[in-house]
């Protein structure tokens, strides 16, 4: 059974955008990234009507021309992601700024967690319960120090043993798994935020940016620098 409110989680926790799940009958299921000033101004009449009129698997609506909403239609549920402004001076500082080519990179984020989220509930039943646990902690704990011993002092389980056992499981050694869910984090920053690359890394847990640079480019066979330039360069086109 796919979890819905850990994929709410997720997209937030991914790129700080507001999140509402409603159900069919317009009620909430859950909400992620609202305060109270972020409620007040959320258009119930007008996502309600919208839902109602428009039958595409996902669309923008606009509030204004600096503020939108994204509702994608996903696993029998409605996800509202926003408010989002597309103007960087935006007089309301509590409304996350994204560009607005990265729009679509935000909708395909969503479905690859909601993809992942399947997936992982087909395999993961079948893990061991120490690659479980591996898992569970580089997902809460990739931006900080991690390595082998600290995790098997975690586990409380031999290194050599747990080295076997996570490969003959996931078919990836640990570390090279650990880079790759860190360099995947990394992609969303690089896409949807301005910080530097010396921020980026530390925020996926590389204390040395010209590391994450080469672990970058060995896995997507690019730089940082060149997979941001593909966004700027829509960007500027607009």
């Amino acid at each position: 059974m796919i979890n819905i409110n850990c994929i709410a989680e997720t997209f937030y926790n991914c790129c700080n955008i507001p999140i509402k799940v409603i159900c069919k009958n317009i009620d909430k299921i859950y909400t992620y990234g609202y305060n109270e000033h972020i409620s007040n101004m959320y258009p119930h009449d007008l996502i309600k009507d919208a839902l109602c009129k428009n039958k595409n698997k996902s669309f923008k609506l606009s509030i204004d021309s600096d503020t939108h909403y994204l509702i994608l239609k996903e696993c029998n549920v409605h996800f509202i992601l926003g408010p989002i402004t597309t103007n960087c001076d935006h007089k309301d500082s509590l409304i996350p700024y994204k560009p607005i080519n990265c729009f679509t990179y935000i909708e395909d984020l969503l479905s690859s967690i909601i993809c992942d989220s399947l997936n992982y509930n087909l395999s993961f039943k079948s893990y061991n319960t120490y690659v479980k646990k591996s898992i569970e902690y580089i997902h809460k704990n990739y931006n900080k120090d991690i390595n082998i011993d600290i995790l098997c002092d975690y586990l409380k389980i031999n290194k050599s043993y747990f080295c076997n056992l996570f490969k003959k499981t996931t078919g990836e050694n640990f570390s090279y798994f650990l880079n790759l869910f860190r360099i995947e984090k990394s992609k969303i920053l690089l896409a949807t935020t301005n910080l530097s690359l010396l921020d980026i890394a530390l925020e996926v847990g590389y204390n040395n940016q010209n590391y994450f640079t080469i672990v970058f480019k060995k896995i997507t066979n690019q730089t940082p620098s060149q997979y941001r330039k593909k966004f700027t360069e829509v960007d500027n086109k607009i």
